[in-house]
């Protein structure tokens, strides 16, 4: 540990305001320094994210509503930022980056324009209910049930495909907010294209730790939509991402219509609609939340992928060797499987106590609960409870 001790200190934790890392918290067992291994819910900011909101607000004014200067700046950098999310992503041209407040929100957005096409909607049952409630609202679902492990195979995804010749598009997540388990969705995106389908994938919890590359469009393993959220990639305010091609948001009718994504309305009551992506972008936009995602994605890439990869993963390894010392403690991942997530339980414990133990006694801040995977925790827990 000491050399990851070292790399914390002099890499990662200069990221980071020292106010957010030095919070002290009173337990049973005095006054302890705060430890959060809950950032797969939510993360705090980087401080050049806080830097750069803070200066995008000494001018902040009306996006795409005003003629002034602090109109056109405020403008500009909102639409740098889609620009910058739209490299950072491999999202070619012809796509449309559509801001949301996160990822629910995206994913809520796709089902909506997707309920108007015929068709089902294949989803594993290891997904998070942001990405299961909003398809089952209006489409037709079919659910793939993966391993015991939460793992899939790629043969019987296809099998799928073969047995419901009407599915219109795949669900999945990047990576499972339980296990870490990470999906092969480019394999799954080719899969779904020889079908004649769409991919859309959940990357809320992947885009943080692996670079996500969508892949030019006449790619057979190219992703046709993928949502991932602030929050949860150091830039906690308030936005989301949506990005899938233009040609498709272009015949949708908006999910949210209103002030911004019209540019007429006549005598008669008849719309004109803007040709771009602000038709899918209305009223007064998130602006600093957009901006504090593009800033984001610059320190990461800054810090590098493989770097994060290798210094999650030995946290990781060290942290489930040592639990698994513990006379007692079940973990529900391998080795071989490990992603930034390691989901645990005390023998005769319920995980509800066990967390407010860690806050309580220990200062420790975890996860617990069913982590809105209702169907994946019934199947890892083996339980048969409906």
């Amino acid at each position: 540990m000491q050399r990851q001790t070292i790399k914390w200190e002099e890499e990662i934790k200069p990221l980071f305001p020292e106010e957010s890392l030095e919070i002290l918290v009173e337990t049973t067992r005095g006054t302890v320094r705060d430890v959060n291994l809950d950032n797969a819910a939510t993360t705090i900011p980087f401080s050049a994210v806080n830097h750069t909101v803070f200066e995008f607000l000494k001018t902040y004014g009306s996006v795409h509503r005003g003629s002034g200067q602090r109109s056109v700046v405020s403008t500009q950098s909102y639409e740098q930022a889609r620009d910058r999310i739209q490299q950072f992503t491999g999202a070619s041209l012809d796509s449309y980056v559509v801001f949301t407040k996160n990822t629910t929100e995206a994913i809520n957005h796709a089902a909506q324009l997707w309920s108007r096409i015929p068709g089902k909607v294949l989803v594993s049952d290891i997904e998070h209910s942001s990405n299961l409630l909003p398809w089952l609202a209006g489409n037709e679902v079919v659910q793939y049930r993966t391993n015991p492990n939460g793992t899939l195979n790629v043969e019987d995804v296809e099998e799928m495909f073969r047995t419901n010749d009407d599915i219109k598009l795949l669900a999945i997540t990047g990576s499972s907010n339980v296990t870490g388990y990470k999906p092969p969705i480019h394999d799954l995106a080719e899969i779904a294209h020889k079908s004649g389908a769409k991919i859309l994938v959940d990357a809320c919890q992947l885009i943080q730790h692996q670079k996500v590359d969508i892949l030019p469009t006449d790619d057979p393993r190219h992703l046709d939509f993928v949502a991932f959220s602030g929050h949860k990639m150091y830039a906690p305010f308030g936005g989301g991402v949506l990005v899938g091609p233009k040609e498709f948001f272009d015949r949708a009718v908006p999910y949210q219509i209103g002030g911004g994504n019209l540019t007429y309305i006549s005598r008669d009551l008849q719309l004109k609609r803007f040709p771009t992506v602000q038709a899918h972008d209305p009223g007064t936009p998130n602006a600093v939340g957009a901006i504090s995602i593009a800033k984001a994605i610059e320190v990461l890439e800054s810090i590098g992928y493989d770097r994060i990869h290798k210094y999650e993963s030995g946290l990781v390894r060290t942290a489930i060797r040592g639990l698994k010392q513990i006379d007692g403690v079940e973990v529900y991942v391998s080795e071989s499987e490990l992603g930034s997530v390691i989901p645990f339980d005390i023998a005769g414990m319920d995980s509800r106590l066990t967390a407010e133990i860690l806050r309580d006694d220990y200062g420790i801040g975890v996860r617990a609960g069913s982590f809105c995977t209702y169907e994946f925790m019934r199947k890892i827990k083996e339980l048969v409870l409906k």
